[in-house]
């Protein structure tokens, strides 16, 4: 892969070539290097999966797997309520970038440092909070990646009543 800079990851995040058709933005903590690394990598998984957003009812979805490419590229719907963040655990992956977006519903997105070992079948680590950690809202505007080593808090509640959120997890194969 040949290494980019900010300044010409960030005009590509923003020129939306990457897009294909669907209309939902990348949140600002998402790292515009590497997301443009591994989309150039792995081209044909990404716009796979944009363009199955970009066509696709959301909404018409049961919760559970779709496998856009078996072992490399698949989504997972949720339909939950979020969790207080001393109730949710924060993750990291090894193998797979997650595609967090929330397209119904209230919750936060957060950081944190190291709790348990990596666990190779489920391809994932834990993590406690060690410092306070800022939050970002998920709204049904934006979607954030996370990359393999980014660790990563999803479905916290956010502050008022709890309201029953959907969501889309897009699990894409890393390139090492």
């Amino acid at each position: 892969m040949t290494k980019v800079t900010n300044e010409e990851a960030r005009k590509w995040l923003e020129g939306r070539e990457w897009a294909n058709g669907w209309n939902v933005n990348a949140d600002a903590t998402v790292d515009a290097v590497e997301f443009k690394e591994q989309y150039e990598a792995n081209k044909e998984l990404w716009d796979k999966l944009f363009g199955f957003l970009a066509t696709t009812d959301l909404n018409s979805l049961a919760p559970g797997k779709v496998d856009l490419v078996p072992g490399r590229l698949w989504i997972n719907v949720l339909e939950y309520e979020p969790k207080d963040a001393a109730n949710t655990k924060i993750e990291t992956h090894r193998n797979f970038i997650d595609l967090q977006y929330t397209y119904e519903g209230n919750e936060l997105m957060g950081l944190a440092g190291i709790m348990t070992d990596y666990d190779p079948v489920k391809d994932r680590n834990f993590y406690a909070l060690c410092n306070p950690i800022e939050y970002a809202k998920a709204t049904p505007d934006v979607f954030f990646l996370y990359f393999p080593k980014e660790m990563h808090q999803p479905s916290v509640k956010a502050e008022g009543e709890a309201v029953k959120s959907r969501k889309i997890v897009g699990k894409i194969e890393y390139k090492k």
